[in-house]
């Protein structure tokens, strides 16, 4: 269970699979070549999880096949309102990029992979529909209180769920830095990770306005560049430095 939004032969990381689960599914539990299997993947360093095909098809459905249809679909939402409001590929151009960043994956492999598990797609849209028919009533019916349970069960579960580690959605190993409207703050940042050597693979400021202080978010390959970054940056360098 890893990968990466982005494709081809520039894209390969050693570390790939470092921590990932990988995730084997044989027919018969006491498969004796699912062991030999594991010895000629132990150099990936991956976590090993024994299932069966039936489950293994409807848990990725949930957590990594269903949410690119979902991505997919907002970004055509917005595309299909750009002729109407012109501001509108501007505006989303922070928050709403960010939470449909994998819509950006192949889309020949994510056909592929939608039709191949087309019968649990549909299932899962189908429990998506009730889901939203329930918010839409709360919406028509002014029900403050379902739509508060709704937004506060929804945090309160995904704060459960683990920060680090590999999951079925490519991860991204993003580090954020309040910074000041001030001249030459951005490369004293990112001069101090080359000088560590620590390699990122994307950054972009989320919002600066004069005398308010902006968001630098910088995206590094692995969670191991991004702690590194993190504590020298905390060290060396007088501005807030999190992670979300």
């Amino acid at each position: 269970m890893a990968g990466s939004h982005k494709s081809g032969v520039t894209a390969a990381s050693l570390s790939l699979f470092e921590n990932a689960f990988y995730l084997l599914t044989p027919f018969h539990e006491q498969d004796q070549r699912t062991e030999e299997l594991k010895q000629w993947l132990k150099g990936t360093k991956a976590n090993f999880i024994t299932v069966s095909p039936e489950m293994h098809d409807e848990m990725v459905a949930v957590i990594s096949h269903f949410p690119h249809v979902i991505a997919a679909s907002l970004v055509h939402l917005v595309k299909d309102a750009d002729a109407e409001y012109p501001l509108l590929k501007r505006l989303a151009a922070g928050g709403f990029r960010d939470i449909t960043r994998i819509a950006s994956s192949n889309p020949q492999m994510w056909a592929d992979i939608s039709c191949g598990n087309r019968e649990n797609l549909i299932r899962l849209l189908d429990r998506w529909a009730e889901n939203l028919q329930e918010v839409k009533k709360a919406l028509a019916d002014n029900k403050y209180e379902l739509l508060h349970r709704f937004y506060a069960e929804a945090k309160q579960y995904r704060d459960c769920l683990p920060i680090s580690g590999s999951g079925a959605i490519p991860s991204f190993y993003d580090l954020f830095v309040d910074i000041p409207d001030v001249p030459g703050v951005v490369s004293q940042i990112t001069n101090k990770l080359a000088e560590k050597g620590i390699s990122i693979t994307n950054i972009r400021i989320l919002e600066a306005r004069e005398d308010i202080y902006g968001v630098l978010r910088i995206s590094f390959r692995s969670e191991n560049d991004r702690d590194l970054a993190m504590n020298l940056l905390k060290k060396e360098t007088p501005h807030e430095v999190y992670i979300q």
